[in-house]
């Protein structure tokens, strides 16, 4: 192509980014002990319930921000025991992440689309045009749950996640 066409049709080129997530694995973890007695922040929970009791529901569409929406049964897990000085008795019999169990999915797109023209008024001279757009379609997912066996909210998840669909626009002269 040639002529004034050219300018506003071609030079054009694209690129997308797609991610998609199954969930993150979840750790159950207790904290209700003296870390210094094991130089270790927190613990992994005890698991007292079999995998097909561990959650209380599949899927959370909307969470209740003020209250927190069940997710996982507070009764399949429990601060591993300690003694009168809050040292644990043994070290919890969680697995590292719950093998059964997962946070919810994320799902995102981030679209980029630049057009560069030869302004051939001298050589090597462009003009370049970017649009940029991360998570084009808006997408936004569920928060992962309370996963400290000794929080009141053990369990609940409170917040989506995600971030707003932002789009920038930028031009750039090359001389």
């Amino acid at each position: 192509r040639s002529g004034a066409g050219n300018y506003v049709l071609g030079g054009w080129s694209g690129s997308m980014i797609h991610r998609y997530e199954s969930g993150a694995p979840i750790l159950v973890s207790a904290t209700n002990f003296d870390g210094q007695a094991l130089f270790n922040p927190n613990l992994r929970a005890d698991v007292l319930l079999g995998p097909d009791q561990q959650k209380l529901t599949n899927s959370v569409d909307d969470p209740n921000r003020s209250t927190g929406t069940p997710y996982l049964n507070p009764a399949a897990f429990a601060n591993p025991p300690l003694t009168s000085k809050r040292v644990p008795i043994h070290l919890g019999n969680g697995p590292r992440y719950l093998p059964n169990v997962r946070s919810f999915s994320r799902f995102g797109e981030d679209f980029s689309l630049i057009k560069k023209t030869d302004l051939h008024f001298r050589e090597g001279m462009n003009f370049e045009i970017r649009i940029d757009a991360l998570n084009i379609f808006n997408r936004i997912g569920i928060g992962g749950p309370v996963t400290d066996v000794n929080d009141a909210n053990f369990g609940r998840v409170f917040n989506k996640s995600g971030s707003p669909r932002t789009m920038q626009i930028g031009g750039r002269l090359t001389f």
